[in-house]
């Protein structure tokens, strides 16, 4: 079992409801603003990656809550960038993740809120704001969907496994697109779905792994603390145990270092 983070560092259980309110409270604030057609006011980021107001409005929302209620800790959000930098305490936000998904109404996109401590993460909350999913962990005390405990599947082997997969332009943009056929002809099915959405299919036992590359720390900072509470196993592409590592891969455990050998080729 993961070693215990201790929520007395950020005020108790009671800032952890509180969080879970107020990122409720904020999916309810992008739905609103997607029914007064934030999608249709779209900008486009130097990356060329979409944001909305929705993002922005969700990114300032989160910072503030945060700010006020865990003064001690620092922030790195995908849309403000970081402040409060070196402290170990460390709250990462994608305030709309999938917002693409966002854009043409489709309900996978979601509000993740990480927490770090000592560089290491402990805290994850996935919210899907046009479902009313609601997904936490805390490392130690393990992960749970809408209330219930969450554990990952025990499919043993890729000739008998799903696997999830980012966007094909996660692919090619990473400059490892010759990974897709390798992963079509190595395990039993494989389905694209991308965002948290493919972390939610292994935390629910649906899918076996999720392979996520060129991805950021808000994309994987909560898919991390609840695939590995939930009994499965997190790390970068290459193996390494961290969610910096510019890619990600997810599963049940059981077929974590089959998936990496096939990526390796």
């Amino acid at each position: 079992m993961s070693p215990l983070f201790d929520l007395a560092r950020i005020g108790g259980r009671a800032t952890l409801d509180a969080l879970l309110d107020e990122i409720v409270a904020a999916g309810e604030d992008a739905l609103v603003a997607f029914r007064g057609g934030a999608a249709s006011r779209v900008q486009t980021k130097v990356d060329r990656s979409p944001v909305t107001e929705a993002d922005e409005a969700v990114e300032r929302r989160l910072r503030a809550f945060l700010a006020a209620r865990v003064p001690e800790a620092g922030f790195l959000g995908e849309e403000s960038g970081s402040g409060g930098d070196g402290r170990a305490l460390r709250f990462v936000v994608d305030p709309i993740d999938g917002t693409r998904s966002f854009l043409r109404g489709l309900s996978s996109w979601t509000i993740l809120v990480g927490l770090e401590a000592d560089g290491e993460p402990v805290l994850g909350v996935a919210y899907f704001p046009a479902s009313g999913d609601l997904y936490w962990g805390v490392r130690g005390q393990g992960a749970y969907g809408n209330g219930r405990p969450l554990r990952v599947s025990k499919v043993p082997t890729l000739d008998a496994a799903l696997v999830c997969h980012g966007s094909l332009q996660q692919f090619t943009g990473a400059g490892v697109a010759p990974l897709l056929p390798r992963l079509a002809e190595g395990t039993y099915t494989q389905r694209g779905l991308s965002d948290f959405d493919g972390y939610r299919q292994v935390l629910e036992g649906r899918a076996d792994a999720m392979i996520d590359p060129g991805v950021q720390p808000w994309d994987t900072i909560v898919g991390a603390v609840l695939v590995r509470e939930a009994g499965g196993r997190f790390t970068s592409m290459s193996g390494e145990d961290t969610i910096h590592g510019g890619s990600a891969l997810a599963s049940n455990g059981l077929v974590h270092d089959a998936v990496l050998a096939l990526l390796r080729g």
